[in-house]
């Protein structure tokens, strides 16, 4: 099935069963009974989603983000950070709301797979299996089980957020609750400097003790704004794409599972380029005598150091990576919230991932109104202008 399947003209008949079929089916279908999960947020009624606005807790210090935030510096850095922002009630809520997803994503990788209804999926089953050493090493993190192919079904499984660690929101109400939350999308407002936003995607972020590092590395943005350098101001009028990445229990700079970045790498838009495996391959590769296309600076690696309940708000082309996380230290917990607002026309680029049962029951008028429109891109042919995938 197509990452975007209601975008494109679907020729696969078991897809196009699927589709055409009842939502909560396919809802049933992305959450089998031995994940332990019933009721989670796609097979939610009206009612609880009217539960959900009555319940609603402050979630940011809106007036802590203000006083932290300069748009131009944010523009001419790529990121901003918000240290301290989560309100305590709201970062318990939420930290056990990441232990809980990453519980479920533990348990999937320990069931056995036949008992998913790959049916119900819009697919057969699967002829080859994950191996059980790639499987243990998964466990207790994000990211790991291997995805090159979808010989062994990882690729439907993600698609369709079977895997709590994408689109957690789809499984863990509280996330549920922070996607159409007025803070978050306050937000998302004023660092991308527009009224009108889109979902992107979603997703866990778990590092566990022992994570050997993640690798330098930025996102595409696709419509055409992934190469040649370019200044603040015409980056602004970009589709852009917003990285926010909460951190409930924060930090340290050193072996702490924690995010480094390089201020000013989004203006050169090379996310095929700026990328290496360790600090010093980035030091003599992508970063040797690169300086900052405004301010002529060096540009430089930062290894950031937050306190619990803090926010980072990343712009896709920032070259980023994570520090490894050494054993005895512990997990770090973080989720991924990322919106995008649309072109300068109003047209909107598709979504890297949202699973189609989101899109279908958007498209069907079964979700709240704010959340429809922010999943819009994935199911309004006419918003899109025809595209199916986020890098056309």
């Amino acid at each position: 099935m197509d990452r975007n399947p209601l975008l494109a003209e679907v020729r696969d008949p078991d897809a196009a069963r699927v589709l055409d079929g009842p939502s909560h089916a396919l809802a049933r279908a992305t959450r089998p009974d031995f994940l332990g999960n019933p009721r989670s947020p796609v097979e939610w009624s009206a009612g609880d989603w009217s539960d959900l606005e009555a319940g609603r807790d402050d979630l940011l210090d809106l007036a802590a983000v203000e006083e932290q935030f300069d748009r131009g510096d944010f523009l001419l850095d790529g990121y901003a950070v918000f240290e301290g922002v989560v309100r305590p009630r709201a970062r318990e809520r939420w930290q056990a709301a990441l232990a809980r997803g990453q519980f479920l994503n533990d348990t999937l990788l320990r069931a056995d797979w036949s008992a998913i209804d790959w049916h119900g999926l819009g697919r057969r089953p699967p002829g080859e299996r994950v191996s059980a050493a790639h499987l243990e090493k998964a466990l207790g993190g994000s990211q790991k089980v291997p995805q090159g192919t979808d010989a062994a079904g990882v690729l439907t499984l993600r698609l369709h957020s079977v895997f709590a660690e994408y689109f957690p929101a789809g499984h863990l109400p509280f996330l549920a609750e922070i996607l159409t939350h007025p803070d978050m999308l306050a937000l998302q407002r004023l660092c991308l400097g527009s009224d009108t936003l889109f979902f992107d995607h979603n997703q866990l972020l778990s590092r566990p003790p022992g994570y050997a590092g993640g690798a330098w590395h930025s996102h595409r943005l696709g419509a055409g704004c992934d190469l040649g350098t370019v200044l603040p101001d015409e980056y602004d009028r970009q589709p852009n794409l917003l990285l926010t990445l909460c951190y409930l229990n924060g930090f340290d700079a050193g072996d702490d599972g924690g995010l480094k970045i390089i201020r000013g790498s989004h203006l050169f838009r090379d996310p095929e380029g700026c990328r290496a495996e360790t600090d010093a391959e980035m030091a003599r590769g992508w970063l040797d005598r690169r300086a900052h296309p405004v301010t002529g600076r060096p540009l430089e690696m930062e290894h950031l150091a937050l306190p619990e309940g803090s926010v980072v708000c990343c712009l896709s082309h920032a070259a980023h990576g994570v520090a490894p996380k050494a054993a005895g230290r512990q997990t770090r917990l973080c989720s991924l919230f990322c919106y995008r607002k649309p072109w300068t026309d109003g047209s909107a680029q598709p979504p890297w991932e949202v699973p189609p049962v989101w899109a279908v029951k958007a498209r069907r008028g079964e979700l709240p109104p704010v959340l429809t429109e922010l999943l819009r891109p994935s199911f309004d042919r006419d918003l899109t202008r025809g595209k199916t995938r986020s890098d056309e």
